[in-house]
């Protein structure tokens, strides 16, 4: 049977087994289809989903491995093809190969993330209390929103990228975290965090955490530093304070937003 013949039956089986009890698993899973997989994705997921599958303005998160219209590859295949009725998520018109693919490609960025975690939760929790984390850092309903949310960073950072983000903050820095600073025509100097902007205005939050509204046309001129507000922990804390760490912040699943 040629490859011609297979390709609708891939399609036509996973259709088929909507309807039973047993889920059809993916017969296309080697190294191969993953990176086949990953062009798909990349052209048609990605602008919803990020390209690295950690969520965007209209799609989920896919990177966790847990998916809330789907608990198994099947209900991930039939989501793909078929779409989720009252979401922004569409049917796509590939053939059961290409989508198995993708599956296999999703499936692996949860795999990717699947990495030990060698610390110790409580005394990494030790860690963030005395380190003063909340104060820039919003969990679980307290703290402040200079820094990222952290109730959900486990579903959003591998360990590997959380040590990063430890030890090297500026190595990647969302725009939205991008520190803006200015100079007013009277010469005040303002600084903060951009958080709306239209073609008159703008707003920041300031150093003291207050939201501030600025008027553009009393500024002489303004820039936006790349780098991270957040200090890097690499000479304060050892290898072992730092997967301690690591280890806390792993356990921080809550509802990701």
């Amino acid at each position: 049977m040629t490859i011609r013949f297979l390709l609708p039956l891939a399609y036509a089986a996973a259709l088929a087994a909507q309807h039973s009890d047993t889920a059809l698993k993916n017969p296309f899973q080697s190294p191969d289809d993953r990176a086949r997989g990953g062009a798909f994705y990349r052209s048609q997921c990605a602008s919803c989903h990020g390209i690295d599958g950690k969520g965007g303005a209209s799609g989920p998160n896919l990177s966790t491995g847990n998916f809330r219209h789907a608990s198994n590859d099947e209900g991930v295949f039939r989501v793909i093809t078929k779409g989720v009725a009252g979401t922004a998520m569409p049917g796509f018109s590939m053939n059961g190969r290409e989508i198995w693919q993708i599956v296999s490609f999703i499936r692996g960025l949860s795999a990717s993330r699947a990495v030990n975690v060698t610390g110790d939760a409580t005394a990494g929790r030790q860690l963030f209390t005395a380190n003063g984390c909340i104060n820039c850092h919003w969990l679980n309903g307290a703290g402040a929103a200079r820094g990222l949310d952290l109730s959900a960073i486990a579903t959003r950072l591998t360990p590997a990228e959380m040590h990063t983000a430890l030890t090297d903050p500026s190595a990647e820095v969302a725009p939205e975290y991008w520190t803006w600073q200015a100079t007013t025509t009277d010469g005040k100097t303002l600084r903060g965090q951009r958080f709306n902007e239209d073609t008159f205005s703008l707003q920041i939050l300031d150093t003291a955490g207050l939201l501030r509204s600025v008027i553009k046309a009393d500024l002489r001129e303004q820039s936006l530093d790349h780098r991270s507000p957040m200090p890097s922990f690499r000479d304060k804390l050892n290898e072992q304070q730092l997967n301690n760490l690591v280890a806390y912040l792993a356990t921080l699943q809550g509802a990701a937003k």
